[in-house]
C-alpha cells in the first residue's frame, strides 16, 4: 500500500521487519526507511563485533523558519561531515600518542519530521565501533566526549556558537545501546527503539526536501 503522503514510500504494517520487532503495531512505518536502518544496523555489525548505537534529537532555533533555505537538508550534512571530523580528529590525535586505538566508521540514518507550530526538526541515529567509542558522555562536559562533539557539530551546522546550539540538542531517555554481534537480543532492542524514525506519522513530504538520509558505505 502507498503512503498517501509520498507515492515513492510504502506503508509496513506487522510488529517485526526482516525478523527484528519494531514498533509497527504502534504507528504505521515507511518500508524505505525500515530498509535504510536495516542496512546501516547490518554493515555496522559485518565491521564491527561490537557497536556503539545512540538516539538524539536536532532541532532550529527559533529565528529560523521550518520552510526556509536555511532548514533544507544540507544543514543535515554540514552536521554529519562536522561530526565525522571530530571523530576522525579524536583517533588521529591517538595515532599520533601512539596510543592503541580503534578506529571508525561513522553511519547513521536521520528522518526529517515536522512538530508543534510546524517546526522542522531531525531524529538521528548514529552507529560507531563499540570498541573505539562505548558512552555518550556527560551531556554537561564542555568538550571530548560524543555529547559534546554532536552539540559542537550542530554548532557548526548552524553557524551558531556552541552555548546558543547545545539546547536544541536533546538526547531521549537511555538513548545509548551497545549491539554485538554475538547477541541477537541486543540488536533485536536497538531495531526496536530505532523504528521509531521509521513511523509514517509526522513526516514532512512534498516541500522539496527529501524526508531522510542515511550512509551509504
Amino acid at each position: 500500500m502507498n503512503n498517501d503522503l509520498n507515492k515513492n514510500y510504502h506503508v509496513h504494517h506487522g510488529e517485526q521487519y526482516n525478523g527484528l520487532r519494531i514498533m509497527g503495531n504502534v504507528y504505521p512505518m515507511i518500508r524505505e526507511y525500515l530498509e535504510a536502518l536495516h542496512d546501516v544496523v547490518s554493515k555496522s555489525l559485518e565491521d564491527y563485533s561490537r557497536v556503539f548505537a545512540f538516539r538524539f534529537d536536532l532541532r532550529f532555533p527559533e529565528h529560523i523558519q521550518a520552510d526556509s533555505v536555511e532548514s533544507c537538508n544540507a544543514v543535515a550534512s554540514r552536521f554529519i561531515e562536522s561530526f565525522k571530523a571530530k571523530i576522525r580528529h579524536n583517533r588521529q590525535s591517538l595515532a599520533k600518542n601512539d596510543v592503541l586505538y580503534h578506529d571508525t566508521k561513522v553511519r547513521f540514518l536521520w528522518v526529517r519530521e515536522v512538530g508543534e507550530c510546524a517546526r522542522v526538526h531531525y531524529h538521528f541515529v548514529v552507529l560507531l565501533n563499540g570498541h573505539a567509542f562505548n558512552c555518550l558522555g556527560r551531556y554537561q562536559a564542555i568538550e571530548g566526549n560524543i555529547s559534546s562533539r554532536i552539540c559542537e557539530a550542530w554548532a557548526s551546522a548552524l553557524g551558531e556558537a556552541v552555548e546558543r546550539a547545545k539546547p536544541l540538542v536533546h538526547f531521549p531517555n537511555n538513548p545509548a545501546y551497545c549491539l554485538r554481534r554475538s547477541d541477537p537480543e541486543s540488536v533485536s532492542e536497538f531495531f526496536y527503539r530505532a523504528s521509531y524514525l521509521c513511523k509514517a506519522e509526522t513526516k514532512q513530504h512534498g516541500h522539496g526536501h527529501h524526508g531522510y538520509g542515511a550512509s551509504r558505505k
